[in-house]
């Protein structure tokens, strides 16, 4: 696991969280996120001007940088086959066709032709390091001045078809995983079928796998698809595409899954976890652990081979 990101990644500011954000509105992200964090975070905790700044994105980018343009977006096209493709530099832009859309990189927001011109209204693509690498210090850092992974949710909603919530719902499936009921997208469904076939093979010489599909069996309704926002932010979770779910048994032993419940600590143990071999399967057909975040999210799984790929992991099938 530990691996890096490639070659032309370590060359920019990616590991820092963010491949582009606008500095002008540094001093209003500071605000907000330091009133969300503020009832629940230790006053004598105290973090310098520059320990506070590292952990604003970058405003370093790779937009002169032609050939990692075309590695990320040729990237896209290998993560997602029969969704992504007809990668090609055109107007001055790398583009790639998402669904019949075409999408420019258009400074890292990848926008569709009709917005590739307004750019500045929008967020850049997050390309984070995974999995992520730091101190506690740096983690409890992370914990009060919290940095959101930035998605296109122009992206995310050709790719899945998902522009509105009925057009979502269209697209789910009613799911048993492990026993577990929930909604995913059709697009992962053959992925969790996958999944699940691994996990039942290794459960047979893994003890600490039949425990952990026992108590899971034990949940209260475990989530697959919601259309919602992530908490504290207006962007769209992934959990809105029916492509990420939170696995969590009912009796977490005295742990927390998140890092909003758990503020008081930074430290993994203190965290609720999966078997290890639970986590390398679902990271080997392309989905990402929370629990590998600086922003812990133990229960969660999300679907983002791209991620994977750009951070040197192997996926199956790509």
């Amino acid at each position: 696991m530990g691996k890096k990101l490639t070659g032309f990644l370590h060359k920019s500011a990616v590991q820092k969280r963010s491949l582009i954000f606008v500095s002008g509105i540094l001093s209003a992200w500071l605000l907000v996120n330091c009133h969300i964090v503020s009832s629940i975070w230790k006053p004598e905790d105290k973090f310098s001007q520059e320990e506070i700044l590292s952990q604003v994105p970058s405003t370093v980018t790779i937009d002169s940088d032609l050939e990692a343009q075309q590695n990320v977006m040729q990237t896209f096209a290998r993560a997602y086959p029969g969704k992504i493709s007809a990668v090609e530099f055109l107007n001055n832009d790398w583009t790639m066709t998402v669904n019949g859309i075409r999408f420019y990189y258009a400074h890292g927001r990848f926008l569709p032709e009709r917005l590739r011109e307004q750019w500045e209204k929008y967020q850049p693509y997050d390309f984070y390091t995974y999995p992520w690498v730091g101190s506690e210090r740096q983690r409890r850092l992370a914990f009060k001045y919290p940095v959101y992974s930035i998605g296109s949710s122009f992206l995310f909603d050709a790719l899945y078809a998902s522009p509105a919530e009925d057009d979502s719902w269209n697209l789910q499936e009613k799911y048993s995983f492990l026993g577990v009921k929930m909604l995913i997208h059709s697009h992962v469904k053959p992925l969790f079928d996958r999944v699940t076939n691994d996990i039942r093979i290794a459960a047979r010489s893994d003890p600490s796998i039949n425990v952990w599909i026992a108590e899971l069996q034990t949940s209260p309704p475990t989530y697959g698809w919601n259309w919602r926002v992530i908490a504290n932010t207006n962007r769209r979770s992934n959990h809105s595409y029916g492509t990420a779910v939170d696995l969590l048994p009912r009796d977490l032993k005295g742990h927390q899954t998140y890092w909003q419940w758990n503020s008081d600590s930074a430290k993994n143990d203190t965290y609720y976890l999966p078997p290890q071999a639970v986590i390398s399967i679902f990271e080997e057909y392309g989905f990402v652990w929370g629990g590998k975040w600086d922003l812990i999210d133990t229960m969660h799984f999300e679907y983002r081979p791209e991620i994977l790929l750009l951070n040197g992991f192997s996926v199956r099938g790509l």
